[in-house]
């Protein structure tokens, strides 16, 4: 009897100990946070930069989803992902961050739900018409895969799911998910900006046209406040006098000048120059040569000529010289050319040297995780002596490249031969190097420019300290243009494959919000998720014995839990 209760005793002293414990950790887990996340590249967890910007958070940002109803099954995944993710934010940021899901199609009536779609639409939310297969045939649920983020008086609509042509609905919901982290903190850093910084594209010396530069700018404009300028020799396009105080300073954060083609005067670049000595950013995406590809098209063979822009005194004042010469290189883009006798052509792809692709192989947060780059007529450039700063070259040609010094004969020819690539071969040529540092003007020991309104001028020969990006190519911004100018592809979009390949855009906004400091978005956008992606030939080799051993496995395991259990059970009975 006393054996039993003993028994008994201890079932109840242990049943103690276990709830004991489980409110002990229940209470310490309330006075420390702590999360274990086992994924190599802690996919789970968020970026220290992301949970700065949570803990310093100083009043509510609520988040409005709507993306809540019946949704086919990856869309429910996006769902769930959302969720996850915005618990785990609100693990740091405490009630800073609140979240509800809305169901925008829950109303009965259909004027109420065309109504409350024209307001999400007007916010700046888009809508996406999901076909859904059903016993009675195909029906069509208008779904908003966006999010609005408020904070104080602000509101900001942060379109969750990217639509991009080519790729199915999984493919969609999968690269979203990868990019939730940094698609919330995006939305919560432009909402929380008092006044968002601002870019401008250099206008008036033949560079890229707005259509030309429209992606680009598209995504520019999820960050900054972005205009178009024509400098046109005026004292205060980029910069003005503050009333009172007897000093200039600049109207832009960053200035972007893209692929000119025609000539400086020494007014606009004594105008860029003093933005540079107040502190202002320039993106260069600079050629040295221009190639006419009207006359490749028309006659197969054209020269690759100098280009004159005035800006070569400027630049290897920063530091850079770009060198007259074209690039080849054997790790480059396919061309897609008739073959064949006539009346028989047939398309076919080759390589297409002068279009290479740069590989980003250097550490640095500008092309962390940034897919390769498409150029083309890219040219070299070298670094040069500048007192007081510093140069990082961070994209080159690959191992395999070659130089054409001007004049350079370009031609569809070269498609047909094996460029020599050994004995001439110049491998990993400098096209893009970042210069930081407190820079000289170029002006400095010279007269400046005669100006109309020299009264406005406020001369300064030395910057603070700053940062410029230098590109030899200004192609790597250019997205693909329709025949009749009216239609645009998506920046780093394949037109001979495609599909979206090349990772200019990040490049190109990594690189803005690098020479702005914005290092949250950086570092959150920089992260590695990997892909792993199952071995299909193995899949199909070993398919029927993993078969066998998944069905197999199970049933033998339970057979010797009951073998187990019956032995057991028989040797406890044999020894009472």
């Amino acid at each position: 009897m006393s054996r039993r209760l003993t028994s008994k005793s201890k079932v109840w002293v242990e049943t103690l100990l276990g709830i004991v414990l489980l409110l002990l950790v229940g209470f310490i887990s309330t006075i420390k946070f702590q999360r274990f996340d086992l994924t190599e590249e802690k996919r789970h967890s968020l970026t220290p930069s992301t949970i700065r910007l949570l803990e310093e958070l100083d009043d509510v940002v609520y988040i409005k989803v709507f993306l809540d109803g019946d949704f086919p099954a990856d869309y429910q995944r996006l769902r769930q992902s959302i969720r996850e993710k915005l618990d785990e934010m609100k693990a740091y940021a405490g009630e800073e961050i609140q979240y509800e899901f809305i169901n925008p199609s829950e109303a009965e009536d259909r004027k109420s739900r065309e109504e409350m779609y024209g307001e999400l639409v007007k916010k700046g939310l888009q809508y996406t018409a999901l076909q859904i297969r059903e016993k009675d045939g195909v029906s069509e649920k208008i779904v908003f895969p966006g999010a609005l983020i408020s904070y104080q008086d602000k509101e900001f609509p942060l379109q969750i799911l990217q639509n991009q042509q080519r790729t199915t609905d999984a493919q969609m919901v999968n690269r979203t998910i990868n990019n939730l982290e940094y698609s919330l903190v995006n939305a919560i850093y432009q909402v929380r900006e008092s006044e968002p910084k601002k870019v401008a594209f250099i206008e008036g010396h033949g560079e890229l046209s707005p259509i030309e530069t429209r992606s680009f700018q598209n995504e520019l404009e999820k960050h900054y406040k972005v205009d178009r300028v024509d400098i046109g020799g005026m004292v205060n396009a980029l910069s003005r006098n503050v009333a009172g105080e007897g000093k200039r300073i600049n109207r832009y954060d960053a200035i972007i000048v893209a692929q000119p083609t025609e000539e400086f005067t020494e007014q606009d670049k004594y105008i860029i120059d003093q933005f540079v000595m107040l502190g202002g950013k320039v993106i260069w995406m600079v050629d040295a040569m221009q190639v006419s590809m009207d006359s490749l098209l028309t006659s197969d063979v054209t020269m690759a000529l100098p280009l004159r822009t005035n800006l070569d005194d400027l630049l290897f004042n920063y530091g850079v010289r770009l060198n007259r010469d074209i690039l080849l290189d054997r790790t480059c883009a396919p061309i897609s050319l008739l073959t064949g006798p006539r009346g028989n052509e047939r398309a076919e792809l080759f390589p297409w040297y002068y279009k290479p692709i740069l590989i980003p192989e250097v550490s640095h947060p500008i092309v962390a995780n940034v897919d390769p780059i498409l150029t083309e007529f890219i040219g070299s450039l070298d670094t040069v002596e500048a007192a007081g700063i510093s140069k990082k070259v961070i994209l080159r040609t690959s191992e395999y490249s070659k130089i054409l010094k001007s004049p350079a004969r370009v031609s569809f020819n070269i498609v047909s031969i094996d460029p020599d690539f050994g004995n001439a071969n110049r491998p990993n040529q400098p096209v893009a190097v970042l210069l930081e540092g407190e820079f000289e003007s170029n002006f400095a020991n010279r007269l400046p420019p005669n100006f109309l309104n020299e009264d406005l001028l406020d001369f300064r020969d030395k910057s603070p300290l700053t940062r410029q990006l230098v590109i030899s190519d200004g192609n790597i911004a250019a997205n693909p243009v329709n025949a009749d100018g009216t239609r645009f592809r998506e920046l780093g979009f394949d037109e001979v494959l495609g599909r979206k390949m090349y990772g200019n855009t990040e490049f190109l906004i990594n690189a803005m919000n690098y020479l702005l400091g914005d290092a949250t978005l950086i570092n959150v956008r920089s992260r590695t998720i990997a892909l792993r992606k199952l071995d299909d030939e193995q899949i199909v080799q070993e398919r029927e014995q993993w078969q066998m051993l998944n069905i197999g496995l199970p049933i033998l395991l339970t057979i010797l839990f009951g073998l187990g259990q019956w032995f057991w059970r028989k040797r406890a009975y044999s020894k009472k």
